[in-house]
């Protein structure tokens, strides 16, 4: 080697470096020494602190080449994989350049790409420095079967690089099996203009832990549709999985014939897709997923050729044609009402078939009222009433109307008809007193004998309307039910002191915050004992119980509670000693409960669902030593539970109309100047509290006749009748309720037109009638005593015939107070509703189930109400008759 004492600290650093590199990295260094024409003697170093005469300009050249070496290595672009769960992640990774802009992505059949953020980093590696961009996407796909990515080209910093193809992971579940939508027409054939039913249901496995967004997005064009209705939400096994079931349901038609595609309908929703981190300190990861629905595809057929006289109508019709009054008198107004309604394609329909009247009469013609159903589109009565006033007497003939549609249901065209009504004008009478005068000389004749006068007809009264509210608030007694009246008649004396320790044990025991725990407590018990012989298909639900239970047990008040809580809980929260127990330290077993809520979670949500072998044996004996404390007997001597509140509930009903004046509601006043809504808004909030306000019962009656809401007026009205029969006002209004309704509730109906026992009965509601008994069972006992004690004693006449007259008008009024409660049926019994509208008579509380048994339920039908179900209500009937309506579909009697 040639020696060069020309010592440099460069090159003495790069032979250090080179002997102490790694193999490779000193046999690249030495090739690239050997192309500059540096040469070593010794195989273990390169350089001595003797370079050669030029290793000063050649170390520099060197070094200079190893940078432009690092800085010239090739760019690529390549995708990587990425996590695997419900959806697939990939990567597409840019080496020593960066993306211009977002990548156009090529498409991929059944999958899609979604973009989930972007990161950078720099490796050196060997004195190889790599500059990385890596973008994030999921791949979800509606198949179990790896993506295939095609090849395609991508800008980047430093020009066009072409990405070669990638063959992405088949996802752990497919989104169908996780979340699935569809729609499904009431018919695949319908008729141009003809109203079919439309149905949305979404379905989400209940494992993910489903937050369902209670819209979705649906473009209805070109069809007309009603607003979705309310969502029902059901849960079910379905494929041997419990799955979460949304319905939703709508009527549309279509205007034009087409085979029709419908527009898929999108739902968005979080499912959990695992855990995010570790351990104790892991918490659910959310995802959001949008489910598309399919596309169903309608075919609308064209209507054959029409008759004459089709002006578009497609549905089913009820056409009413009326004449108020037939017979007038000249210049009398006469009301011609036209009324068609029925299910069909209302928003095409303009209006009411023609009309053709007389000369004779001058015509006022008001806009015809379009009425639709509540929350339907579909469903329209339009009415019009057109006042005819004759200036000519005769007879005239008004009508027939005829109205042709199209009847989807049989395929044809039907035209339907209002008869003829002959409508009869008379002139005014002629005076009944000559006016020709006599000559003064006439003589006077003879006076004729009397002429016998024709009796005048008396004028009808005025039709019956709502009378005025009456003033203030009166309350009854509610009647009492079957067995508490028998306990009155066969136990009258009853033990006070009894039902008040009973009161108070159940108030304490309700009360006690501790009770919650040792319910849970008991329930854990029961899950781990199923845990022990649960199938695979069954377990995920039982550990879902299992942690709901724990939550309880340690009163963890999170929403979705890590393992982390209970170290929390038992540590640092500060917790009364009530929570604990009087004297009773937290739970130092907190470590022990959250080692099992992780490996819950794990099996839960982690790639499988496998728990430890010996899990149930370390949950049942943390289970064992978890100590709740029991009821103490002395939370019965608290204030609370030793005084009921009933002294407060008792005061509302007194103090509620003094709130109502002070707060400025006076529901009275508002009636009379004629708003009705806010005037029954008052009343049913009175009621709220006071149910047996007959006054207020009575009243709302009144506001709701005023709005034409004749089934709940006379409901109403039956209600304030059989509270408080004796007064005239609610006799009258019940009467005049019943005939505008068109119904009875019940036994009620023979009060309309009363009998000889209906007029006894209704001098006392069915409540007082039971006190009457109860008070004819006490004297008839007490004569029946002093009897007896006469019998044995000194045998006074007056005494036995004073009671014996006693025990037989104890006879008598007992025997009139029951037939007094008879009278009244059904109505009698403090359960006791009225049925307000038609409808349907269900055997279980949803409308979801069409297959269902059903029966039809006529308006005015009494029943009893013995329970109730998420705005449903269970019915029984004298006949043993039971079903389910819905709750605004009745009205209590005395509830």
């Amino acid at each position: 080697m040639r020696s060069v004492h020309r010592a440099g600290i460069l090159p003495c650093f790069v032979a250090r470096l080179v002997r102490g590199g790694t193999p490779k990295c000193r046999q690249t260094l030495t090739s690239l020494l050997s192309r500059a024409g540096l040469r070593s003697d010794d195989e273990r170093c390169l350089w001595d602190r003797n370079v050669a005469r030029r290793g000063l300009s050649r170390s520099l050249a060197l070094l200079f080449a190893l940078l432009f070496a690092v800085a010239t290595r090739a760019q690529s672009v390549r995708w990587e994989a990425g996590e695997s769960g419900i959806a697939s992640q990939v990567q597409l990774v840019f080496e020593n350049c960066a993306p211009d802009g977002q990548p156009d992505l090529p498409p991929l059949p059944g999958a899609t790409l979604t973009f989930q953020g972007q990161s950078e980093s720099v490796n050196i590696v060997n004195f190889q420095m790599t500059r990385t961009v890596t973008l994030s996407y999921l791949v979800r796909s509606r198949q179990n079967t790896p993506v295939q990515i095609p090849a395609f080209t991508v800008k980047t910093s430093k020009g066009l690089i072409r990405v070669p193809a990638f063959n992405a992971a088949a996802p752990a579940a497919t989104l169908e099996s996780i979340a699935s939508s569809k729609l499904t027409p009431g018919r695949t054939s319908v008729w141009v203009g003809e109203v079919f039913a439309l149905n949305y249901e979404l379905s989400a496995s209940r494992r993910t832990n489903p937050q369902i967004s209670p819209t979705f997005d649906w473009n209805a064009a070109p069809l007309v549709t009603e607003e979705w209705s309310k969502f029902e939400v059901t849960e079910g096994i379905v494929g041997g999985e419990r799955r979460v079931q949304v319905a939703y349901r709508t009527r549309a038609i279509a205007k034009t014939p087409n085979t029709l595609k419908l527009e898929a309908a999108s739902h968005l929703l979080q499912i959990q897709t695992g855990t995010v981190g570790f351990g104790i300190i892991s918490q659910p990861r959310m995802e959001s997923v949008s489910v598309t629905s399919n596309q169903p595809v309608l075919e609308i057929r064209p209507l054959p050729a029409p008759p004459a006289g089709f002006s578009g109508a497609v549905g089913q019709f009820k056409l009413v044609s009326k004449v108020v009054p037939e017979k007038a008198a000249l210049g009398e107004p006469i009301t011609w009402t036209v009324e068609l309604s029925g299910t069909g394609n209302w928003p095409d329909i303009a209006g009411l078939p023609a009309r053709e009247v007389s000369s004779d009469f001058q015509v006022v013609q008001p806009k015809a009222k379009r009425t639709p159903a509540e929350g339907k589109l579909f469903d329209v009565t339009l009415a019009e009433d057109v006042v005819l006033v004759p200036t000519k007497a005769g007879s005239y003939t008004l009508g027939p109307i005829a109205f042709t549609y199209f009847d989807p249901k049989s395929g044809s065209y039907k035209t339907i008809s209002a008869p003829r009504t002959t409508a009869t004008i008379t002139a005014p009478a002629a005076p009944l007193f000559n006016t020709v005068p006599q000559p003064a000389t006439t003589p006077l004749a003879p006076e004729p004998a009397a002429r016998t006068a024709t009796p005048l007809a008396t004028p009808p009264a005025p039709a019956g309307i709502p009378r005025d509210p009456l003033p203030g608030s009166a309350q009854v007694m509610a009647p009492l039910a079957r067995g508490a009246l028998t306990l009155w008649l066969v136990a009258p004396f009853a033990g006070l002191l009894i039902l008040w320790f009973g009161l108070a044990v159940r108030r304490a025991q309700k009360t006690d915050p501790v009770r919650p725990r040792r319910e849970a407590r008991a329930r854990l018990a029961a899950t781990l004992a199923q845990l022990e012989t649960a199938t695979d298909a069954s377990r995920p639900a039982l550990l879902l119980a299992w942690q709901r239970d724990t939550a309880l047990l340690w009163q963890i008040s999170h929403a979705a509670p890590s393992a982390a809580a209970f170290n929390e809980g038992a540590l640092t929260s500060p917790r009364s000693s009530a929570a604990w127990g009087e004297g009773a330290p937290p739970d130092s077993g907190s470590s022990t409960w959250a080692a099992l809520w992780a490996e819950t979670d794990r099996a839960l949500y982690g790639p499988t669902s496998l728990l430890p072998s010996d899990w149930v044996a370390r949950a049942q004996a943390a289970l064992a030593a978890k100590r709740v404390p029991g009821f103490r007997l002395r939370r019965l001597f608290l204030p609370q539970n030793l005084m009921p509140f009933a002294a407060a509930l008792a005061f509302l009903p007194v103090a509620a109309p003094a709130l109502l004046r002070a707060a400025g509601v006076d529901p009275a006043a508002a009636y009379r100047q004629g708003d009705f809504a806010a005037a029954e808004q008052a009343w049913r909030a009175t009621l709220a509290t006071t149910p047996t306000d007959w006054i207020a019962r009575h009243n709302l009656s009144l506001a709701l006749a005023q709005q034409d809401r004749t089934g709940e007026a006379a409901a109403q009205a039956a209600a304030a009748f059989v509270q408080q029969p004796a007064d005239p006002s609610v006799r009258w209004h019940f009467v005049l309720a019943s005939e505008k309704a068109g119904f009875a509730p019940g036994a009620l109906s023979a009060f309309v037109t009363p009998g000889p026992l209906q007029s006894l009965a209704r001098r006392a509601s069915p409540a007082v009638w039971q006190v009457a008994i109860i008070v004819a069972a006490f004297a008839g006992t007490a004569a029946l005593g002093a009897m007896l004690f006469n019998g044995y004693g000194r045998r006074n006449r007056a005494v036995y015939w004073r009671a014996a007259i006693a025990l037989a008008l104890s006879l008598l009024v007992g025997a009139t107070a029951t037939a007094g409660v008879l009278t009244y049926g059904m109505a009698a019994n403090a359960q006791a509703v009225a049925v307000t509208r038609a409808g349907i008579l269900r055997s279980i509380p949803t409308e979801a189930d069409t297959t269902q048994k059903t029966s039809a339920l006529a308006a005015g039908t009494l029943a009893l109400a013995d329970r109730t179900f998420l705005g449903w209500t269970h019915l029984a009937f004298d006949n043993g008759q039971t079903g389910w309506v819905r709750k605004d579909a009745i009205v209590p009697l005395w509830k």
